[in-house]
């Protein structure tokens, strides 16, 4: 009898619009993202999104191949991607879309590489930028998408994810999907440490699917068109986000970016905008654990961890991640807390992060912090 078999999600970023730091639109470029799989797959199902855009975009061809190294795959395993049997796949102003059934085995830690050529004029609005050791972006002008390399000689790296936000495994039914959503903390490296983590442990049944949006906040959506990047707040999205295929769990780690925010000499976010800590809860917290219990999910609440910018305007910001934290700590009624503070921060000045963790802005871990916070998660919560 032949084994059971589902689709989990085993690769995630999330929806948000595109900082405008790449280019407003593009021509004849392509892009190749570099995936990790933390478990063995057989098929693929690519998952897009012009969720932002206000016109239609055309993806001309898609590829997924083996990963050799750097931007370089086997041309040999190059695959075809196809919507509805047709190689072009075209979205229409605030569309989504998903390919066909796309075979190609690979095996947990064996890297692939998906390549997408535009050869339209294509404005780039809905995608998601994230950063760190194990992120692996690559683009270059040209139709450079079933070839061996992309030219870095000519062009560049670290490109955003553009209209690819989620791919789906055909894999083992013993298989969930674990949901890493926050902010930019999250947009970092932790989930990677964490998926690269299990694979060395000798897992085989768990994937880690980052949904992060640098600058997001719990409560609010900001006000003014030069932060829409950092998405919508986590309270509206967080549904959609977590709602993926083989998703039994989800890890938050969000808030810093609602109090330090934030400022009196912040002409676009003042301090009318700080919550405190009783509306953090009351209407964030207690709602995402709400919606997590809907939909069969365990919740996993991280302590909100140490920012030197909450340590102004008499401390109010850093009283305020005290209070929060203490209730995660001890009240919050979700299925576990990972405390992310206190693994952090510096024991000789607790509102800071010790020096090795931190990435030398006082906010965001380095890869050794990150490694920490991976090392944090107790595996009885992925598991």
């Amino acid at each position: 009898m032949a084994e059971k078999k589902k689709w989990v999600a085993g690769w995630g970023a999330a929806i948000s619009e595109i900082a405008i730091n790449h280019a407003s639109y593009i021509k004849d470029q392509t892009f190749r993202y570099v995936i990790y799989p933390s478990v063995r797959g057989e098929k693929l199902i690519l998952h897009f999104s012009n969720e932002y855009g206000d016109e239609a975009v055309t993806v001309t061809s898609v590829n997924v191949a083996k990963r050799r190294s750097g931007e370089y795959i086997y041309p040999e395993t190059v695959t075809k991607v196809t919507f509805g049997g047709k190689a072009a796949l075209t979205m229409g102003a605030g569309e989504t879309a998903v390919s066909d059934e796309i075979p190609f085995v690979f095996d947990a830690g064996e890297e692939f590489c998906i390549s997408m050529y535009f050869g339209e004029l294509t404005a780039l609005k809905t995608g998601q930028s994230a950063g760190g050791y194990f992120i692996k972006n690559y683009y270059g002008k040209g139709n450079w998408a079933s070839e061996e390399a992309v030219p870095l000689e000519e062009y560049g790296e670290n490109a955003p994810y553009v209209f690819l936000n989620t791919v789906d495994f055909l894999t083992d039914d013993d298989v969930h999907a674990v949901v890493a959503f926050g902010d930019s903390i999250t947009a970092l490296p932790w989930p990677d440490c964490l998926a690269h983590r299990l694979v060395a442990e000798g897992y085989r049944n768990v994937t880690v699917i980052r949904k992060a949006i640098s600058g997001n906040r719990v409560l609010r959506d900001y006000k003014y068109r030069l932060k829409t990047h950092f998405g919508k707040a986590g309270i509206k999205r967080f549904e959609r986000d977590i709602t993926q295929a083989g998703a039994d769990r989800v890890i938050v780690l969000e808030g810093i970016n609602d109090l330090a925010h934030p400022n009196p000499n912040n002409r676009l976010c003042g301090m009318d905008e700080l919550p405190d800590s009783e509306e953090m809860i009351e209407k964030g917290y207690r709602e995402l654990i709400g919606i997590a219990r809907r939909h069969g999910m365990k919740i996993f609440l991280g302590t909100i961890m140490p920012a030197s910018r909450c340590m102004r305007e008499g401390m109010i910001q850093e009283k305020t991640r005290q209070e929060i934290n203490e209730w995660i700590r001890t009240t919050a009624d979700c299925d576990g807390v990972i405390d992310f503070d206190r693994a952090l921060r510096d024991p000789a000045d607790p509102g800071t992060l010790y020096p090795e963790y931190d990435s030398g802005d006082h906010v965001h871990p380095s890869l050794k912090g990150s490694e920490k916070m991976s090392d944090t998660v107790p595996n009885s919560f992925v598991l």
